[in-house]
């Protein structure tokens, strides 16, 4: 995998607080990986949260969330290559 590449597009890496299978610790260990400093990588960590947070109460705000990073993010790569 080559986490220097600067090319690649915005990574967001999602985790909830009570996720068990891939916690915050591990999250933001991943997101250590990627060294380029062309490009964004962030961590988001929801209180309260498990592993499925797309089949939680309130899922509506985890992705809310992913699509306004998202599209602010897009929004910055199209001025940049623009």
């Amino acid at each position: 995998m080559n986490y220097d590449n600067d090319t690649r597009a915005p990574l967001l890496l999602l985790s909830g607080s009570e996720d068990h299978l891939m916690p915050p610790s591990v999250q933001r260990s991943n997101a250590d990986h990627y060294t380029s400093p062309n490009t964004v990588t962030d961590v988001k960590v929801f209180d309260g949260r498990a592993h499925l947070m797309p089949s939680e109460r309130g899922w509506e705000e985890v992705a809310n969330y992913a699509l306004s990073w998202a599209a602010g993010h897009a929004t910055k790569q199209l001025a940049r290559v623009g």
